[in-house]
């Protein structure tokens, strides 16, 4: 039987190092430790990204209480974005749909999903300045 708190940590790490190294990222991006024992924390951050990771076994939509958990944890100045993955499916990311229009004011309620590709040139074409904050900070900096 597989532990689903050790599969949800593999997956966190999975994640981060495709991260770091498609977004060519100078340093690791790291999973959030603090997350296991405090409740509005993400999974990782990426500049203003609050990122949260669900990998599950079986099925094809993400839980809508996956997505609260981000957006919560988000706050009104943060980006929530929700990368989840079920067997034999391949990689997704919700975002909300007013970071590819912003003529959609944010409404956690009004999302998008997005292939993992499609993720990582949203990031790298739009939003350059959270690569570049994330680039130059202190190598030991834990958020």
């Amino acid at each position: 039987m597989t532990n689903s708190r050790n599969k949800g940590a593999s997956f966190e790490r999975e994640i981060a190092n495709e991260l770091t190294a498609r977004l060519e990222l100078k340093h690791q991006l790291k999973r959030i430790l603090e997350q296991t024992r405090e409740k509005h924390l993400p999974d990782l951050i990426l500049g203003r990204w609050y990122l949260e990771c669900k990998r599950y076994g079986s099925g094809n939509e993400p839980m809508d209480s996956w997505w609260e958990q981000v957006v919560s944890a988000s706050g009104k100045d943060k980006i929530p974005a929700l990368i989840y993955k079920f067997d034999r499916r391949p990689i997704k990311v919700r975002v909300p749909l007013s970071v590819l229009n912003e003529n959609f004011s944010f409404n956690e309620n009004v999302t998008c999903d997005l292939s993992f590709e499609d993720f990582i040139t949203l990031i790298k074409t739009e939003f350059s300045e959270d690569l570049e904050n994330h680039n130059n900070k202190l190598k030991d900096f834990q958020y």
